[in-house]
């Protein structure tokens, strides 16, 4: 079973893009997002469906990375053949965007069935429904993640992208709380998209995904390269966290042997049962 949650990054490159697509093996992205939707041009759509298919057919490209497909929505014109190619092509992990609800995740099931497959989900929560939705799509059987999509909800609610001075608008600070607790509530991996003005600013770039990971986000998306090697630093555990998870863990593990509910360190610091758990996840990051 894959440990979604160890995932840090995910990038999307434009399978149509032929100079792009041979740089992802060099590429040291967590996962790999193979997209017929967003990133392909209405006249694009069937090409990129015959190369998505033969890359998923070539294990060896992608290497130890792990693969996510998305397919158009099953109420465009392409959906439905994109999903029957991607399973033909033996996707064991599906993007599915603009879920509105629980019952688009069944419509996308029942299809699935249907052609004798089961993959992994991740919705992508990018409509004002699927926001509504949240508690129903998490809990749905299987979505192993939930990725935030703060552009297209911008679009679908009339939200403002950005504030004035470039910040991502507040607005997005209450969908993305959602999506984490969300996420955190049913145990399954939480996604953001590395999203700023200039793609090109890495210093901003690096704030953004340093919030998102303060917000609780298990992983990152971007498609613009040079951001991957960002997101991997920030989403991973320094030797000094881990040296400190560590030393909470066992100074915790010491005290519930002789039965105390709390653990003063040496430092006056009190360790409750929170700080145990969170320094327990903490080690479980790469």
């Amino acid at each position: 079973m894959t440990d979604y949650l160890a995932v840090r990054s995910i990038l999307e490159t434009p399978i149509l893009d032929t100079y792009k697509w041979a740089k992802i093996p060099h590429l040291p992205a967590d996962m790999v997002f193979v997209d017929l939707e967003d990133s392909v041009p209405v006249t694009g759509k069937e090409e990129a469906r015959k190369r998505a298919y033969e890359a998923l057919q070539d294990g060896d490209f992608f290497g130890d990375k792990l693969i996510l497909a998305r397919p158009n929505h099953l109420d465009t014109p392409w959906g439905t053949d994109d999903v029957k190619a991607l399973v033909d092509g033996g996707a064991e992990c599906m993007a599915y965007p603009k879920v509105s609800s629980a019952e688009d995740l069944v419509e996308l099931v029942e299809l699935l069935d249907g052609l004798g497959a089961s993959p992994d989900i991740f919705a992508i929560i990018e409509t004002a429904g699927s926001v509504l939705a949240l508690r129903e799509i998490a809990a749905f059987p299987n979505v192993v993640a939930l990725m935030s999509g703060p552009g297209d909800i911008s679009v679908d609610a009339g939200i403002a992208l950005y504030e004035p001075n470039g910040e991502l608008n507040r607005a997005f600070l209450v969908t993305k709380t959602l999506t984490v607790l969300a996420g955190a509530a049913n145990k399954v991996a939480t996604v953001d998209f590395a999203i700023t003005p200039d793609l090109r600013d890495l210093e901003q770039v690096r704030a953004r995904v340093e919030e998102s990971r303060r917000l609780g986000f298990t992983a990152m998306s971007t498609f613009y390269p040079p951001h991957v090697d960002i997101i991997n630093e920030v989403f991973s555990a320094t030797p000094a966290e881990r040296e400190a998870a560590a030393r909470v863990v066992a100074l915790y593990e010491d005290g519930l042997e002789r039965g105390d509910p709390a653990v003063l360190t040496d430092d006056g610091e009190v360790l409750l049962v929170h700080d145990y758990h969170t320094a327990q996840r903490l080690l479980q990051r790469r």
